[in-house]
């Protein structure tokens, strides 16, 4: 059977508007620092639900489905995973070629057998709100001569789309991934096997549905009613999650495995050759844009997750707002509820020299607690990671998988 063909590489990704030489890039995660949505995880939250409705509480049903599938694919790729600058022998078969982000490939036949299309998507993206201050961070950029790129582990097409609208950021330096929702259907329609494929995804959902129903609590939380899932529910969603894609869709990130055989599924081969923009691919995409302007030492990065890790790491400078895992990564911690702080911290970067220590005083004291600037890295205290996660919290809500 042929590859599917969605055009989904990682050379494939680039960037459709002028680089400049010489100037300054900040490439930025897209989700948190620029946008608040996560519309796939939106998506999921309101199509996932059992046919009589189920019980409507928080987290909804695809939140959970969503965040054990991604518990679930983590705990088995992220040992096989290439460490960073790490050395030793390569696990049998060779390096997973999972990245932290690459999961979010597993909505595509859940949002199929919902009746999601790709317009759906495009819908929920555009309603996605500007991160506060993230216009007018931009406008200042501009005034800097800076270039702004964004890099999401997210579909790429809904953001450009959404870039467009807004007008502050150029849509062809959005880069993220594909998410061929409606190629998808028509290739398994036209290879007759779309009635055959959902009926596997659809019995998936449905034991999905009885192990939440069947290990929660719910309970009213004020006006919120909210359901508590057991620890035996969600080891079970993720057994089920695990046969699933593994054995029923076929799918595998083991590269020994892939070049023996293809997935038995069409569906588990378009899951599969969909390369999306995860951790590793932030990093090459950000470095890439890089050389291409001002080089590599005049590269700021940013980014508010886990997935943002390896990127923020690569950086000759870097930031971490708004979440813990991005401000362990990073060198410099940046919280706070309004991005036009950031140009601040950026005009600093530009005469610092090598400095951190020096830019985070004089940020601390040109930003006079409208924003929190403190050193990052491994060893960010308790204290931090707190203020982070609850800074993360406030702007993008309770459920953020990354």
């Amino acid at each position: 059977m042929e590859r599917f063909g969605v055009g989904c590489g990682l050379m494939g990704r680039r960037v459709e508007a002028e680089c400049r030489k010489g100037g300054w890039l900040l490439a930025s995660d897209v989700e948190g620092p620029l946008f608040l949505g996560d519309f796939i995880a939106e998506a999921l939250s309101s199509a996932l639900k059992p046919e009589d409705g189920g019980t409507d509480a928080l987290p909804s049903y695809g939140q959970i489905l969503y965040g054990e599938g991604y518990a679930a694919f983590s705990a088995d790729t992220t040992p096989l995973r290439r460490p960073e600058g790490g050395r030793g022998p390569p696990p049998a078969g060779g390096y997973t070629l999972a990245q932290e982000g690459t999961d979010t490939i597993f909505a595509l036949p859940l949002l199929l057998a919902a009746g999601v299309d790709y317009g759906g998507l495009e819908t929920l993206a555009l309603n996605s709100s500007a991160t506060p201050g993230a216009p007018a961070m931009a406008e200042s950029l501009r005034e800097m001569d800076w270039q702004l790129a964004g890099i999401t582990t997210a579909p790429e097409r809904p953001y450009r789309t959404l870039a467009e609208r807004q007008g502050w950021l150029e849509s062809g330096w959005v880069l993220g991934s594909p998410f061929p929702l409606d190629d998808a259907e028509a290739c398994l329609r036209r290879m007759g096997c779309w009635e055959r494929e959902m009926a596997l995804v659809q019995a998936y959902l449905r034991d999905a549905y009885a192990l939440v129903d069947g290990h929660s609590e719910v309970w009213m939380d004020g006006a919120t009613r909210r359901r508590h899932v057991s620890d035996a529910g969600r080891r079970g969603l993720r057994a089920r999650f695990r046969r699933f894609y593994r054995e029923e869709l076929g799918i595998s990130y083991s590269l020994g495995e892939r070049r023996a055989r293809r997935p038995a599924t069409m569906l588990g081969r378009i899951v599969e050759d969909c390369a999306m923009v995860g951790d590793r691919a932030k990093a090459a995409l950000a470095l890439s844009l890089a050389r291409r302007t001002g080089g590599l030492e005049r590269l700021v990065a940013m980014g508010d997750g886990a997935n943002d890790a390896a990127m923020l790491r690569r950086a000759r400078w870097s930031i971490g707002v708004n979440g813990p895992d991005a401000a362990r990564a990073a060198a410099i911690g940046l919280v706070t509820d309004d991005m036009c702080c950031l140009p601040v911290l950026l005009r600093l970067i530009e005469r610092s020299g090598d400095d951190v220590d020096a830019v985070i005083g004089r940020a601390q004291a040109e930003l006079r607690g409208a924003a929190l600037v403190h050193r990052g890295g491994a060893g960010l205290s308790a204290e931090w990671a707190d203020r982070h996660r609850m800074m993360k919290r406030k702007l993008r809500g309770e459920f953020v998988t990354y």
